[in-house]
C-alpha cells in the first residue's frame, strides 16, 4: 500500500509539470518549421508519462491480486481445520455410541441373568387380610384382590390402611432372597413392590424409599414411574401383563422384571433393616376400566411371545394376525424344570449396585 500510494504522488507530481509545460505553448506558437523546446518536452515526458502509469496500474494490481491469493489460502486453511474438526468429532460420536451400546449390552445381559437367577428363588406370597383397606376385596386363597365400591364391615385394627386402597402380603422377609409374580393383565392402574413393616397405616402417605416404600407404578397407558425421591418416570417397549418382584435382603436389592418379554424394568438398592412385607394396591377404577384384580401368580408364568413386531417384519407372510396370550392360560415352568445352564448361573452380590436405576429404553 506504502507503494501504490508512493506511485500515485508521484503520478500526479509528474501530471503538474505537464500542465506548467504546456503553458508556455498558449503564450507563444513557434515559428513555422521549427520545433519549440517545450514541444519537444512534450514528446518525450508524454510516453514516458504512459509507460509510469501503465506500471503504477500494473503495482497496484499485483498487490490486489496477492491480497486477494492470501485471503484464498487462508479460507482454504481455515476450510481444512474445520473439515478435519468434523471428521474428529464424527469419530469421537461414533465411539462414544459404540460404547453405550457395548455396555448397555451387557447391562440387559446382567438383567437378564439376573431375572433367571431370580425366579430360582420362588415363593408362595398370600394376603394378609388385617392390613387391606376396608374396600378391598380378598379372594378366599388370598392370593386376588380388587377395589370394592363399598367399605366391608372389618375392624379397625392398627395394622390396616385407611386411607391408601393397599393390602400387605402375609410374609415377613427379614433374610435371603425372594422371588414371586403378580399378573396386571386387564390393569390401566396399579403399586406393586416391598415395604417395610414398621411403614404408616393411616392417613395419607406418600410412598419412598425414605418412608420404606419400595415401588413400582403404573398410571396409565404405557407410562410408568419408579417411586424414588424424586420420582422416575419412564415408558417401556412392551407394556408387562405379568411383573416379577425380587428381593435380595442382604444385598439390598428390589428388582422388578417383566415377565412377558423377560427384561429388567428397574432395580433399587438400599441397606435394609427389620422386617420388609410384599405391597400390592389395585388402585382406583379409573372410570370403569380398571376392574380387574391384581393376581399373585401360584406358580412361575411362562414368558409369551413378544406382540412388538421387530423393525424389519411388517407382518407375518401368510397374512396370520399374532394373538396376545393371557399368561394365566399358559402351562406353568416348574423351578424344577429349568435349563441346567439357568442353574447353575452366578451372580454376584455386588453387582446389585451397578444396575441401580437401570431401565429398558423405548425405542
Amino acid at each position: 500500500m506504502k507503494m501504490a500510494s508512493s506511485s500515485g504522488s508521484w503520478l500526479s507530481r509528474c501530471f503538474i509539470t505537464l500542465v506548467f509545460l504546456q503553458l508556455p505553448l498558449h503564450v507563444s506558437a513557434p515559428s513555422p518549421g521549427r520545433f519549440s523546446s517545450s514541444a519537444v518536452a512534450l514528446a518525450v515526458i508524454v510516453p514516458v508519462l504512459g509507460i509510469f502509469i501503465m506500471v503504477g496500474i500494473y503495482i497496484i494490481w499485483k498487490q490486489r491480486r496477492s491480497k486477494e491469493r492470501l485471503l484464498y489460502e487462508h479460507a482454504m486453511e481455515v476450510e481444512n481445520l474445520l473439515s478435519d474438526h468434523a471428521k474428529e468429532k464424527g469419530n469421537y460420536i461414533y465411539r462414544i455410541r459404540e460404547k453405550l451400546r457395548r455396555e448397555l449390552k451387557l447391562k440387559r445381559a446382567a438383567a437378564d441373568s439376573g431375572w433367571r437367577r431370580a425366579r430360582l428363588h420362588f415363593v408362595m406370597v398370600t394376603l394378609d387380610p388385617d392390613t387391606a383397606h376396608p374396600k378391598l376385596i380378598l379372594s378366599e386363597d388370598r392370593r386376588c384382590v380388587k377395589l370394592g365400591d363399598t367399605r366391608q364391615p372389618v375392624p379397625n385394627n392398627p395394622q390396616r390402611f385407611d386411607f391408601v386402597v393397599s393390602v400387605l402380603g402375609s410374609e415377613y422377609f427379614t433374610a435371603g432372597c425372594h422371588y414371586w409374580e403378580v399378573s396386571v393383565a386387564d390393569k390401566t392402574k396399579w403399586a406393586l413392590g416391598v415395604c417395610s413393616e414398621s411403614v404408616s397405616r393411616k392417613g395419607k402417605v406418600t410412598a419412598s424409599p425414605a418412608n420404606g416404600h419400595w415401588l413400582l407404578r403404573q398410571n396409565r397407558g404405557n407410562e410408568y414411574e419408579a417411586l424414588t425421591s424424586p420420582q422416575t418416570s419412564f415408558r417401556l417397549k412392551e407394556p408387562p401383563r405379568c411383573v416379577g418382584i425380587f428381593l435380595d435382603y442382604e444385598a439390598g436389592i428390589i428388582s422388578f422384571y417383566n415377565v412377558t418379554n423377560q427384561s429388567h424394568i428397574f432395580t433399587f438398592t438400599h441397606s435394609f433393616s427389620g422386617p420388609l412385607r410384599p405391597f400390592f394396591e389395585p388402585c382406583l377404577h379409573d372410570g370403569g376400566k380398571n376392574v380387574a384384580p391384581l393376581i399373585i401368580c401360584s406358580k412361575l408364568q411362562k414368558p409369551e411371545e413378544s406382540t412388538v413386531p421387530k423393525p424389519e417384519e411388517k407382518g407375518l407372510p401368510n397374512g396370520d394376525v399374532a394373538l396376545q396370550v393371557d399368561p394365566l392360560l399358559l402351562p406353568a415352568q416348574a423351578p424344577e424344570l429349568l435349563p441346567l445352564t439357568d442353574m447353575i448361573l452366578s451372580w454376584p452380590t455386588d453387582i446389585g449396585p451397578a444396575l441401580q436405576g437401570l431401565k429398558v429404553p423405548s425405542f
